[in-house]
């Protein structure tokens, strides 16, 4: 049922919000600014909400509350707000209230901890956070497309959901990197593509995915990212950030 479904594009995928696409392409647009960003925020009140919400969770560590788009900006910059909105726009259009709400609300929480965690690796690497993060954050995003179709073919929550799961997650999630024009690493990572130039991006998620998971991290992904055990306590030590980041940002 689902390999049909995949072989005949016949899968509803989510859409994307207008207004994190229009967010993305600002936040790469340097002669635009960061006052650009604040208002196409604020222009969605849920978003906005949403923004500030996580602009003000423990992994910013601010001792002052922030109140507005352009006071989350002004502080934490134009990339890692537009960011945030992104992701709470991606929420949005991936978590619905369907027959697999609780599993789509399982993954999404992972999926919010595996980001946070590979943005930590990546500062540890001195590489670039919110690209880790974006990767972390869709490296399984294939689970609530294939939990689209299942819920739509009227299947129960239990019946082999995971094996199915486990098998279509990667071509599932290769179609909507293409709806949503997701290339380069983040393409990489959900198809696991593990060769030049984006193989240190796939070890990142990788690895930030065994955090997630509370699972030994690989000592493979390790040595690729010339990680050594004192660094993984390192980013072992951001747990109680992160999981407070994640009540917050979810």
């Amino acid at each position: 049922m689902v390999a049909a479904a995949l072989r005949d594009g016949a899968i509803e995928l989510p859409v994307l919000p207008r207004v994190a696409q229009e967010v993305m392409v600002v936040a790469r647009d340097s002669s635009r600014g960061a006052a650009e960003v604040a208002r196409l925020v604020e222009r969605d009140p849920a978003l906005c909400a949403t923004v500030l919400r996580a602009a003000n969770s423990a992994i910013y560590g601010g001792s002052v509350e922030i109140v507005s788009a352009r006071q989350a900006v002004l502080r934490l910059g134009l990339v890692e707000v537009a960011t945030l909105a992104t992701t709470a726009a991606m929420r949005s259009a991936l978590v619905d209230h369907g027959p697999f709400a609780a599993a789509l609300t399982c993954w999404w929480r992972r999926a919010l901890t595996t980001g946070l965690y590979a943005k930590e690796i990546a500062r540890l690497r001195r590489q670039a956070v919110d690209s880790a993060f974006l990767c972390g954050l869709l490296r399984d995003v294939g689970e609530p497309v294939v939990l689209r179709v299942l819920a739509r073919a009227h299947v129960e929550v239990g019946d082999g959901v995971d094996a199915v799961i486990a098998e279509f997650r990667r071509a599932a999630g290769t179609l909507l990197c293409d709806a949503w024009q997701l290339g380069g690493a983040v393409r990489a990572v959900v198809t696991e593509d593990v060769g030049p130039p984006w193989g240190d991006h796939v070890a990142t998620a990788r690895l930030a995915d065994a955090f997630a998971r509370l699972a030994t991290p690989s000592p493979s992904d390790a040595a690729a990212l010339n990680l050594y055990p004192e660094d993984l306590e390192v980013i072992a030590a951001k747990t109680p950030t992160i999981v407070a980041s994640v009540e917050s940002m979810s």
